[in-house]
């Protein structure tokens, strides 16, 4: 069957969605921790990812052949984004602070509670036209387990620091966009898709 370049056209919906424009957005402080402003991510977050969905299979044996079933849902380990850093060093500050609130560097001490560290953080696709969300994946209990090294070099002229935070988390799921610079103002309804 010939499809003609018309019909693909009319099946991209919007023009296809961007993956420059997306926002990522740090719910509430959490409750140890929250002592620097995490808003400020939201503006410098350079790159981030949309969550990998896996449903393992099982293998039951049958005469020789494999029939596969339905597992269970896993989750990737772990969540990366890039954060570009800027003189105020805001963002990594907090980033450092949560870390010793979980478990500090001197006392060697650490908070058990994932309640009391944690926090949700989601990660919205956003249409390149109005800005308006087109998919949020809210990431449960996160936290951050890994914040990068940044590279000094003297022969780094023209270049801004950026650095990596690894988030932890517990599972994720998708929601409608709530995010501030979305701009549909209704309460976020959780969907089973």
């Amino acid at each position: 069957m010939a499809i003609k370049v018309t019909d693909f056209a009319a099946n991209l919906k919007g023009g296809g969605a961007r993956p420059n424009i997306f926002e990522v957005f740090c719910g509430s402080q959490p409750k140890i921790g929250g002592t620097q402003e995490l808003s400020k991510i939201t503006y410098l977050c350079k790159a981030a990812s949309l969550p990998m969905s896996e449903v393992t299979k099982i293998a039951v044996p049958y005469r020789g052949r494999n029939i596969y079933v339905a597992g269970v849902r896993q989750f990737e380990e772990t969540w990366n984004t890039t954060v570009i850093n800027d003189t105020d060093f805001k963002v990594r500050r907090a980033m450092e602070a949560w870390q010793n609130a979980i478990h500090s560097h001197e006392g060697n001490i650490g908070e058990t509670d994932i309640t009391l560290y944690s926090t949700d953080i989601t990660v919205t696709q956003l249409h390149h036209l109005d800005g308006k969300g087109l998919r949020t994946y809210k990431f449960k209990h996160a936290w951050p387990s890994q914040v990068a090294a940044i590279d000094l070099a003297a022969d780094s002229n023209d270049a801004i620091e950026e650095f990596e935070i690894q988030w932890a988390y517990s599972w994720w799921m998708v929601e409608t966009p709530q995010n501030p610079s979305v701009r549909d103002g209704e309460a976020a309804e959780i969907t089973t898709t």
